[in-house]
């Protein structure tokens, strides 16, 4: 169905507190900002698969949204 977004749950690690968290993404996109939940950094996360269940994490340089 057109218009559908595929969805993925998933964890990653804050690089700059350490904090541990989890979220869910639109797979479709390259990569999406969140905040760090603990320190508020700008973060990158991008999924590394669909056997994954980890994000690739970097600390973005636009501010999260």
């Amino acid at each position: 169905m057109a218009g559908e977004r595929e969805m993925r749950f998933g964890t990653y690690r804050c690089p700059v507190c350490g904090h541990k968290d989890g979220t869910e993404i639109d797979v479709s996109l390259d990569a999406v900002v969140v905040p760090c939940s603990y320190c508020d950094t700008p973060l990158e996360l991008s999924s590394r698969g669909p056997e994954s269940v980890r994000f690739s994490v970097l600390v973005a340089e636009q501010p999260a949204q």
